[in-house]
C-alpha cells in the first residue's frame, strides 16, 4: 500500500515537471512574442498573437512528452483547443482588468505574468481531460 502510494506520487510529480517544463518552454516564446508585439499592438491584442503561439507549442510538447494519450489526435487537438482558447480568454481578461489599475497600466509585464500564473493551473487541469489523462 505505502510502496503503491510512492510510486503513485512519484508518477504524479514527474508528469508536473514535465508540464512544468513543456509549459515553461511555450510560455517564454509567448511572452517574448507578447513583449515584441506591444510595440505594434495594445496588451490585449498583443496576448491573443502571442498566447495562439504558445498554445500550440504547448500542445505538441505535451502531446508527445507529458500525458499519456488515450484519445486520438484529432479529438485531444480540438478539446485542447477549445480548453486553451478559454485559458487565452482568462488571461486576456485577467489582463484587460488589471489594465484598468495605474500599476499594470505601467507595467503590463506584470500583468502578462500575472495572468500566465493563473492560467497555468487552469491548462494543467484542462489538459488531463483533452489528453484523457485522468
Amino acid at each position: 500500500m505505502i510502496r503503491k502510494k510512492a510510486t503513485q506520487y512519484r508518477r504524479v510529480t514527474l508528469k508536473i515537471i514535465k508540464f512544468l517544463t513543456t509549459s515553461v518552454l511555450a510560455t517564454s516564446i509567448d511572452f517574448l512574442f507578447y513583449t515584441g508585439l506591444l510595440f505594434i499592438f495594445t496588451p490585449v491584442v498583443a496576448h491573443f498573437c502571442s498566447a495562439t503561439t504558445g498554445m500550440i507549442l504547448n500542445f505538441i510538447l505535451q502531446r508527445k512528452f507529458v500525458f499519456n494519450v488515450r484519445r486520438g489526435l484529432k479529438s485531444s487537438f480540438l478539446l485542447s483547443l477549445l480548453f486553451s482558447v478559454g485559458g487565452v480568454f482568462l488571461g486576456a481578461g485577467i489582463i484587460y482588468f488589471l489594465m484598468k489599475l495605474a500599476f499594470f497600466a505601467e507595467h503590463p509585464l506584470i500583468a502578462k505574468m500575472i495572468a500566465i500564473g493563473v492560467v497555468f493551473f487552469y491548462n494543467y487541469e484542462t489538459k488531463k481531460i483533452a489528453f484523457g489523462d485522468r
